[in-house]
């Protein structure tokens, strides 16, 4: 796979070991650009760019479109392959950035911005379903886990990146430097993708267009790895990846972005998405080089979620006692939020693309996706729009990691293991 020729046969133990480095780099680029989309719409509001009435946009809109991409992607990771899925997606979001540019240099028309956030968020927020498809299906299995955490901890990179300019003293470059990325790491991706991506193995064996079957692509992938079992029926899998993922979402966005706007002093709002992307890419790196494929999957989602409730209550309890919102114990507890925040996604990283089967695997990933962008997107622009009491806010937010800690401990006895094993036995019944 990747840029290199396909292995003869007979040499799949060999390939089982081999890590496809142009895929894993075009992707690294797709979730920087990932990461990048995600902060437009909040630099939008905290730099000023669109009026503090329409903030709460900034804190959904991008998000609910994202939820549409999501769908649109996953369809046509299914229907045309990841990499072409992949490469269509990323192509719309150099689209979403001219309209910026057009509403900044020429028209101040606010249709413009809003419909280059829609536009964005659709292509960036897209382009998860075919990269948790293709390296599902292009890494072998013993380093799954570990380049699923690693590659989408380049969002996290992404969003550290974008408030480094106010960090720097230099708040007005936040725009200047999201658009530039936008524009830049699109095009990188693009290129290694056209010149040294292949498409999946595995989905080109099951779409008939590979020379082998699908048994046959797995273990070029594979090589002799312990297939999958799976049970607990499709609609728990579902059922369990969207509250997973509902409770993921509005974490990390509201933590990162929305606490601090909306209920702490001035300065918070900006270094919290510094502290936390940094934070998040440093816990993501040593957690996924060196933990995630030693922890059961089971274990990592009822250890994540219930860290983040655990420390949900805790800040709320904090606030409540103290009614603090400045200083640095304040932004200590926000910046420990960021471990079970990178904990939570790292869970998510590895289950999505691992319990479907390869057919349906875009459009299932897309439809978990789409579910969760479009009600985290909803939850944390009512929010921010309404600014309830933060104690209600911080509740809230707490009972959503309680219902998602009990949904874990339900797969915990229900579910299966993917953790090194061959995703084949979704395919081979």
């Amino acid at each position: 796979m990747g840029g290199s020729a396909a292995p003869p046969a007979g040499s799949s133990n060999a390939s089982s070991s081999r890590i496809p480095w142009a895929i894993i780099t075009a992707l690294s680029l797709g979730m920087l650009v990932y990461g990048v989309a995600e902060s437009y719409g909040p630099v939008s509001a905290i730099s000023g760019v669109l009026p503090s009435s329409l903030a709460f946009l900034a804190y959904s809109l991008p998000y609910v479109a994202g939820g549409f991409g999501a769908l649109l992607a996953g369809w046509m990771a299914d229907s045309m392959g990841r990499r072409n899925s992949f490469i269509a997606t990323a192509a719309l979001i150099v689209v979403g950035v001219a309209l910026y540019l057009v509403y900044s240099l020429w028209a101040q028309m606010l249709g413009l911005l809003i419909a280059s956030f829609v536009l964005v968020g659709m292509a960036a927020i897209g382009l998860e379903s075919p990269i948790l498809a293709m390296l599902a299906e292009a890494v072998p299995a013993r380093w799954r886990g570990n380049l699923l955490v690693i590659v989408q901890n380049f969002g996290n990179l992404g969003v550290a990146i974008t408030f480094i300019p106010f960090f720097l003293g230099l708040a007005g470059l936040m725009n200047t430097v999201a658009v530039t990325m936008l524009f830049m790491a699109p095009l990188a991706a693009l290129i290694v993708a056209l010149l040294a991506v292949r498409e999946s193995l595995p989905w080109s064996a099951i779409s008939g267009r590979a020379g082998m079957d699908v048994e046959s692509a797995w273990r070029e992938i594979d090589g002799g790895a312990e297939p999958v079992e799976p049970r607990g029926g499709l609609w728990l899998r579902l059922l369990l990846l969207v509250v997973l993922g509902i409770s993921q979402d509005v974490g990390f966005v509201y933590i990162t972005y929305g606490v601090a706007y909306s209920y702490f002093s001035q300065g918070v709002a900006e270094v919290v998405p510094i502290i936390g992307g940094l934070a998040m890419v440093i816990v993501g790196i040593v957690f996924g080089i060196l933990f995630v494929e030693r922890m059961r999957r089971k274990t990592l989602a009822v250890l994540s979620f219930g860290m983040q409730l655990a420390l949900w209550m805790v800040l709320w309890a904090y606030r409540a006692v103290t009614g603090s919102t400045a200083g640095l114990i304040l932004l200590a507890m926000m910046a420990m939020q960021f471990l079970p925040v990178e904990l939570t996604w790292a869970s998510r990283a590895v289950l999505e693309p691992e319990l479907f089967p390869t057919h349906t695997r875009g459009r299932l990933i897309s439809i978990v996706r789409a579910v969760v962008w479009i009600t985290a997107g909803a939850i944390t622009g009512v929010l921010t729009l309404v600014v309830p009491p933060f104690n209600v806010a911080a509740a809230s937010v707490a009972a959503i990691f309680a219902l998602s800690t009990m949904l874990a401990g339900v797969w915990w006895f229900e579910g299966f293991e993917t953790g090194g094993r061959s995703l084949s036995g979704h395919d081979i019944q």
